[in-house]
């Protein structure tokens, strides 16, 4: 993600543009209280009080140090990340033509699941909770560094988080909810999808169980647990529903968070990386991105589980993510360029790489696509979200729109460069 300047100075883009911040970064308001490593957390934690409001941040990190600005923007609908002494900011891609995803109002296919009595939160919290871990990049935000959320996915030390908590940090640390500290290495790391791998030298770890966000639907009952605000005592948790499914937002470093969950569980900096669970307390996203506060309330994104899960096993062997090797853009931007393009929607090819898997294919810049696997892509980011999805070495069926005539081509994907 591009990097602001390190003196934090919020600017809102123009009401063209729509970007997002996801937390996870460097730094929110100074009247936020930001304390020392979290101290170990009760055994049984009360069911939390409503969200109170978030401060809006002030910034995020820029690379080991200081803060990295976080651009909120200034139309309805805009999205602020979750980091603690950083976090990124999201705003709702908005045009003419509404969203591109699937809105809140999805059918419902089975009652939804509902965490019963206020008292069933304990056991969520008991089994959820030493498996969630507090980042502290370079010090923390006290010494200029960064503060974000991760949660352990195998009992030898892998855990996960978000890129942009720990991109650019020289040191990183995972606080555990017992008060220990142990020092953390990334394994891997992808800025297209914002997810990170670090692990700790350690063995026997408690883990939290992944579930699968392909299940979920509005209305289920979901507890965010994280490193809000990095504030004393120990993590923080939080409730509430699945408002939104397959939503697309844009954030503040330009790029897009494709097919993201959204939850009115309050998220606040320091929440990026962190578990978003269900009602038996199985992790069905990672908490991301929320919607500027002064611009709405409540609306955060979180990155499905599902979706991740390829990539985090990527990742976790030192590998990254498949590639097509094309530069896109939607649709509607090809035509504001002036470019022709005779269908409504789908990713324009600006360029493509030499020698990658789509120039062996055969597609050229101006073709659009349309489809990959009969699955129709609505976007460019949607496009990077279905290839990520795949494993270098898959081939893929995509269908292209050439200057109003249908194409079929086949490529084999490669491993895409390190971020």
């Amino acid at each position: 993600m591009s990097e602001a300047p390190t003196e934090p100075t919020p600017s809102a883009p123009p009401p063209s543009e729509s970007t997002a911040t996801p937390y996870g970064w460097g730094g929110f308001a100074a009247s936020a209280p930001v304390g020392p490593a979290p101290a170990p957390a009760p055994a049984a934690l009360p069911p939390p009080a409503g969200p109170a409001p978030a401060p809006a941040p002030e910034g995020r990190r820029s690379g080991g140090g200081g803060w990295r600005a976080a651009l909120i923007g200034g139309i309805v609908g805009a999205v602020v990340g979750a980091l603690v002494a950083g976090g990124i900011v999201a705003v709702a891609l908005d045009d003419d033509s509404g969203s591109t995803g699937t809105g809140a109002t999805s059918v419902v296919l089975r009652p939804s699941e509902r965490i019963g009595r206020s008292n069933d939160i304990a056991p969520i919290l008991q089994a959820a909770i030493p498996a969630v871990v507090a980042i502290v990049d370079d010090g923390g935000p006290d010494s200029g560094g960064a503060a974000g959320t991760g949660f352990v996915i195998s009992a030898d030390g892998v855990i996960v988080t978000n890129n942009h908590v720990v991109e650019g940090a020289h040191h990183i640390q995972a606080v555990f909810s017992d008060g220990t500290t142990r020092d953390a290495t990334v394994l891997g790391r992808n800025a297209p999808s914002d997810l990170a791998v670090v692990k700790v030298d350690a063995s026997g770890l408690p883990t939290i169980a992944l579930g699968d966000s392909e299940r979920v639907q509005v209305g289920d009952d979901v507890v965010a647990i994280g490193n809000a605000l990095a504030l004393q005592g120990g993590l923080t948790v939080t409730r509430g529903i699945i408002s939104g499914l397959h939503r697309e937002v844009g954030t503040n470093t330009g790029s897009a968070l494709e097919d993201v969950i959204q939850t009115d569980a309050a998220i606040n900096p320091g929440n990026s990386g962190g578990p978003l669970v269900d009602a038996q307390g199985r992790v069905i996203g990672i908490n991301t991105a929320i919607a500027d506060p002064g611009s709405a309330q409540n609306v955060g994104f979180a990155i499905p589980i599902s979706n991740a899960k390829v990539i985090i096993e990527q990742l976790r062997q030192g590998r990254q993510p498949a590639q097509l090797g094309v530069k896109t853009i939607d649709v509607d931007q090809a035509k504001l360029a002036g470019d022709t393009v005779d269908v409504a929607q789908g990713a324009y090819v600006s360029d493509v790489t030499d020698g990658s898997p789509a120039a062996r294919a055969g597609i050229r810049a101006g073709d659009v696509v349309v489809k990959v696997d009969g699955q129709d892509i609505a976007s460019a980011a949607a496009l990077g979200g279905v290839i990520r999805q795949h494993k270098p070495g898959d081939e893929v069926e995509i269908e292209l729109d050439r200057k109003g005539d249908s194409l079929t081509v086949h490529a084999t994907l490669t491993e895409a460069p390190t971020s």
